[in-house]
């Protein structure tokens, strides 16, 4: 029943560090005056006002984990006790339940419901969704019959009873409609009227005013109408005055899993620019020139490649590629002859074009090209003796304080990393068959949208590059059927003679778009583990949010 419950707080900060470092749950959406919680198929959003409000409500968790979910519970908070007893047995309901308190006084229940088992020891990821949201009235009878006009019927054959602790719903999900000073199970905390609202899973939302009054209206969010729409699955974050952030789906479909802010991606060819800025500075190092010929750098590699750094970076180099994605159409072909979990160094795509003739002569037209940015990682690693992934740590990742982001295997994925999908008819894998065991030089890195934010912010402030080789990256070389392209990105100019600098990437179970728009110097980022949907979804953002502030 429950989609989504507003809650209000005069303690934001605290009650932040409480549900997110204390207890552990995955923040999904956040900005200056709010937070979402994922708590399984339901979301629990803590909104800042100036009054204190308490509230009481539970959460379903499988009947068979509720010894395991109570020992996990009092490891990390106190929990409530009556009668000398912190369980109870609700045989009405055949379910077991304990309680505690957070920050604010609100009375949290956990109510393991014994028809329901899952398998494993209990963690954050077990809670089912939102069971119990209560309503604190003194118009109990008026609001109750509101409520039932909705299809939402009240439990028993007494109706709605004024002086009584009333149930609403069905099943496993119900709301407790209640009048002021009742005292919670579990607690010495008096029920209080406060403002809340429900948004129920059918998009209906009920609000309940301060003084206890109900409003039924439809939800509208037309960025959550999108995500639900294309079925979206990742995280997309706007950095701006007041950031704003959403996460939706999930990162371990098998585990239910749910994506969060802190989740890290892949972003496929978004790396590219990782390499072009590392390129940059060596420039600047004079370590090489942008003039510098791939067949003099690299002459045992590449003998017969006449082609420059600069044409490298800018995609008109002609050289062959491994993969051409005006031709091909599917990543995953390429693995079937030459196996993917081979793929684990920038040397390894060696062979996939070397020998290959030349596409056009240098300088010729733009053609994206991922080989050249694989010979790019090469002279990289020439250059400076170390390997490509190491070389980006050390120069960017650490730097601009992408404490979350790296070059990791599939088979390794660290925790807190989202697994990418492909969609087969209706049914799913994951893409750990269809992509390179471990990225480099033309993709493959992992990050989380305020990495992201923090590289554009650190690029852009002069700490990866100075202002005079920022400026030449920024500039327009090339042009192809996305637009204008200068090193590594691609460049927009907007209605008002500002740039839109724009990276973004795609693979089997992956999808990804970042922009920074340098009138407002905020950050747009969308991370996706489907093979599509970023780019939409950054499509109606932008439409609905940049130079609204």
């Amino acid at each position: 029943m429950f989609k989504k419950v507003i809650l209000y707080t005069n303690q934001l900060e605290d009650m932040k560090g409480f549900y997110e470092y204390q207890l552990g749950f995955r923040i999904v959406e956040e900005d200056d005056t709010s937070f979402t919680l994922s708590m399984g198929d339901s979301q629990l959003v803590f909104r800042e006002s100036e009054k204190a409000a308490v509230y009481h409500f539970a959460l379903n968790i499988p009947g068979n984990q509720f010894t395991l979910a109570k020992s996990w519970t009092s490891e990390r908070v106190t929990l409530n006790r009556q009668e000398g007893m912190d369980e109870v047995f609700y045989a009405n309901f055949d379910a077991d339940a304990f309680y505690f308190q957070d920050p604010a006084g609100n009375v949290v229940e956990f109510i393991a419901r014994r028809s329901v088992d899952r398998m494993g020891n209990f963690t954050v990821d077990s809670i089912l969704n939102i069971s119990e949201v209560s309503i604190t009235t003194p118009y109990v009878e008026e609001v109750g019959e509101l409520i039932e006009d909705m299809d939402i019927p009240v439990r028993g054959s007494k109706g709605i009873e004024v002086d009584s602790l009333n149930f609403l719903g069905r099943g496993h999900a119900f709301i407790l409609l209640v009048a002021p000073k009742r005292i919670w199970y579990f607690s010495k905390q008096k029920s209080e009227t406060h403002p809340l609202s429900i948004e129920l899973t059918d998009g209906r939302r009920i609000n309940i005013t301060g003084e206890g009054r109900f409003q039924q209206e439809k939800s509208a969010n037309p960025i959550l109408d999108k995500m639900e729409q294309t079925n979206f699955s990742g995280v997309a974050y706007l950095a701006i005055k007041e950031p704003w952030a959403m996460a939706r789906g999930f990162a371990d479909r098998a585990n239910e899993r749910p994506n969060a802010i802190d989740t890290r991606f892949g972003i496929a060819s978004g790396s590219k620019f990782f390499t072009a800025v590392v390129v940059c500075q060596l420039v600047e190092e004079r370590k090489i020139s942008f003039e510098d010929q791939l067949s003099q750098l690299l002459p045992e590699t590449f003998p017969h490649f006449n082609v420059t750094i600069h044409q490298l970076l800018t995609h008109t180099s002609g050289i062959p590629d491994y993969f051409d994605e005006q031709v091909m159409s599917d990543y995953e072909d390429l693995w079937k002859q030459r196996p993917m979990y081979g793929m684990q160094t920038t040397s390894d795509f060696i062979p996939l074009f070397k020998e290959l003739p030349m596409m056009f002569e240098p300088g010729e037209k733009f053609h994206y090209n991922n080989a050249g940015y694989i010979a790019l990682g090469l002279v990289i690693e020439n250059v400076t003796g170390k390997e490509f992934v190491d070389v980006v740590t050390a120069r960017i990742f650490e730097p601009a304080r992408m404490q979350n982001s790296g070059y990791f295997r599939l088979d390794r994925l660290p925790g807190q990393t989202a697994f990418g999908y492909i969609e087969e008819e209706g049914e799913w894998r994951t893409n750990q068959y269809a992509i390179p065991v471990r990225g480099g030089a033309d993709g493959g890195a992992y990050v989380t949208v305020n990495d992201m934010a923090n590289f554009w912010n650190y690029l852009m402030d002069g700490t990866l590059l100075t202002e005079g080789m920022l400026q030449k990256m920024l500039q327009v070389y090339a042009t192809g059927n996305n637009g204008d392209y200068g090193y590594g990105l691609w460049i927009q100019t907007q209605a008002n003679g500002a740039s839109k600098y724009h990276i973004m990437g795609y693979d089997p179970g992956v999808s990804f778009h970042s922009l920074f728009y340098a009138a407002e110097e905020s950050v747009l980022t969308v991370l996706s583990n489907r093979s599509d949907g970023a780019g939409e979804l950054a499509k109606t953002i932008e439409e609905l949010k940049i130079g609204k502030e």
